[in-house]
């Protein structure tokens, strides 16, 4: 459980694509091996921390936020990159628990039970930003990014006990609105986005002890409904949906001390269920604040850190198998410590930082721990990069080697992953070769950065790191003489990543012009009048260019003679030419006729 301080004022305390049953028996079933993952010390911190908020940023680098340690509350905040740290200065806010959530945008919000205030860390220019101000001061609530990109703040504690309000963050206009609240007032509880879209809150902590119930919000509705209660009341424990659409909760703290019971809930029958126990009691797993596990890419969930009802640290990690049910110890950390930060790598190992242990004395750690996972036998397949914002609901195409595996005949699976929970997800191929991977159509995917994998017998690649987004509508043109002016529509879904302009290029020859947001037309000069011309845009975003319209129709510049009307859209050389002829001629009759009149 979180340490308190009171050194300042402070409050106390999608939709899912499934070919997931064919895809996860075939993972599961090329994952059977016996040895245990390795843990290796990494480059250390700056500062030691506890209790801070971390997320993985869009280049791949990791930021760790805030937290506590034995002098007090930590105003710095770091970044992980290239194996080394470095400061990004401070947030401005500062209390016992931050949270973080990386925004669409790229950037990050950061929020600590200190301040009303939110906070926003720009990676791409280094910088902090103002996020808006909070409705209510609260101390451990669940934060959750929304399929639209939206952040939902739940409960959490306060001077009278907890709240039961919940209000959402709009990276678009950066500020913050009540939305509806539970039924239950509650803190230090669990959460997740289910595949629906939907968030599950669970139990948690009141006034009067362990919260019974579990709730579900709906974003379309901003409405909670009560769903079946999990079997044992806990908080400090941890939430993680499964490949199969399930959510285990696992370990915590237990009207009868920590735990080490374990239940699924299904949301299609709304039903909890007990599943293999913990090897070990432990609450406050490294992870999120909330103690989130880490969902691997063979589709295991790993549990490391963490403390029994003692304080007493525990090193050993656990690993969670779906198909069987069942906990196995894993391999030992070289730091048993509870209230750290974990982050799934691109290249599939997790670095866990920081965080403290209480006996015999109260240490925070500076240490940084590298997990890597033991992988089935077999070539490991290689993915290349690709640009950060592919565009939604579009096939994805992936380049690289080994997809076809070491005998080259096996078949490569596409697998998502998100960064902010760990949801997994898979596509079988459209087509492909050994280099070469498209999927079919995505479809509406949850607002997310993904961790893109090409998974081949069991075995899962590096990720490359991608974000979904709609580009601006097919442009349309007016035409002049030597230029075009075109207008478009702004991309329909932005997943909380709004342009921050637009780029229009033309065909042939590249010309172009851009225009910043929320304009939606430009004008493109320098044309060969008589020449058809096809246009694209493409929406600038904080973190990148997004993905290109659709071609326009053809647009023919032509030399405006007198009051000669505008071309047609696509008319041909021959046209544009008699077209300014007869401009021309017109023009000519209209002064002789006034010379007549006078």
């Amino acid at each position: 459980m979180p340490l308190t301080y009171a050194i300042a004022p402070v409050t106390p305390l999608q939709r899912l694509a499934r070919p997931v049953g064919l895809a996860l028996a075939i993972l599961l079933g090329h994952t059977s091996v016996s040895a245990a993952g390795v843990w290796n010390f990494d480059t250390s911190m700056g500062s030691a921390r506890g209790q801070h908020a971390g997320v993985l940023l869009d280049d791949g680098s990791v930021a760790v936020l805030g937290g506590v340690n034995r002098l007090g509350f930590i105003t710095g905040s770091e970044r992980y990159a290239g194996g080394a740290w470095s400061s990004i200065g401070a947030s401005g806010i500062a209390g016992n628990v931050a949270e973080a959530v990386t925004l669409g945008t790229g950037q990050v919000l950061v929020r600590t039970d200190g301040s009303l205030q939110a906070r926003l860390y720009d990676p791409v220019a280094n910088t902090w930003l103002d996020g808006g101000t909070q409705s209510v001061l609260r101390a451990l609530p669940s934060m959750t990014l929304l399929p639209d990109g939206k952040v939902l703040v739940a409960g959490g504690g306060s001077a009278g006990g907890s709240q039961a309000s919940a209000e959402l963050f709009d990276p678009q206009t950066r500020s913050w609105t009540v939305t509806g609240s539970m039924a239950q007032a509650r803190r230090a509880h669990a959460a997740v986005l289910l595949g629906s879209g939907r968030v599950l809150v669970v139990s948690g902590f009141d006034i009067g002890g362990e919260v019974p119930g579990a709730e579900i919000y709906d974003p379309a509705t901003g409405t909670w409904s009560l769903v079946a209660p999990p079997l044992v009341p806990r908080h400090y424990a941890s939430l993680t949906p499964l490949p199969d659409g399930r959510a285990l909760l696992a370990g915590g703290f237990t009207a009868t001390g920590v735990t080490t019971h374990a239940e699924l809930y299904d949301p299609v029958f709304n039903t909890w269920t007990a599943t293999g126990a913990l090897n070990f009691p432990r609450n406050g797993m490294v992870g999120s604040p909330m103690a989130q596990a880490t969902l691997l890419p063979t589709g295991r969930v790993l549990i490391a850190g963490g403390a029994d009802g003692a304080r007493n640290t525990q090193p050993v990690a656990e690993l969670y198998d779906p198909a069987t049910g069942s906990w196995a110890a894993d391999s030992v950390m070289h730091i048993g410590r509870e209230n750290g930060t974990a982050h799934l790598l691109p290249d599939g190992d997790v670095l866990v930082a920081g965080g403290f242990s209480s006996n015999p004395s109260l240490t925070f750690y500076a240490e940084v721990e590298r997990y890597t996972p033991e992988l089935p036998a077999g070539p490991q397949p290689v993915v290349n990069a690709l640009p950060l914002l592919q565009r939604a609901g579009a096939a994805l195409s992936l380049t690289g080697m080994g997809f076809t595996g070491g005998g080259g005949a096996s078949t490569p699976i596409l697998q998502l992953q998100r960064a902010d929970n760990s949801a997994l997800m898979w596509w079988p191929a459209a087509s492909h070769t050994g280099t070469t991977f498209t999927s079919p159509p995505l479809g509406t995917l949850p607002a997310a950065l993904y961790l893109a994998r090409i998974v081949v017998d069991g075995i899962p690649s590096n990720a490359t790191l991608v974000r979904l987004t709609d580009p601006p509508g097919t442009p349309v043109g007016t035409a002049g003489s030597a230029q075009v002016t075109v207008t478009w529509a702004p991309p329909a879904n932005t997943g909380g990543n709004p342009p921050d302009g637009y780029t229009v290029t033309a065909s042939p020859g590249g010309a172009g012009c851009s225009v910043a947001a929320p304009a939606t037309r430009c004008t493109v000069t320098g044309l060969a009048n008589g020449t058809p011309y096809t246009f694209t845009v493409q929406a600038q975003h904080p973190n990148g260019s997004g993905p290109v319209s659709s071609v326009s129709a053809a647009i023919t510049p032509v030399a405006v003679i007198g009051s000669s009307p505008v071309p047609v859209p696509g008319l041909s050389p021959v046209g544009v030419a008699l077209t300014a002829l007869a401009a021309a001629a017109l023009a000519g009759l209209g002064r002789k006729g006034a010379r007549r009149r006078g």
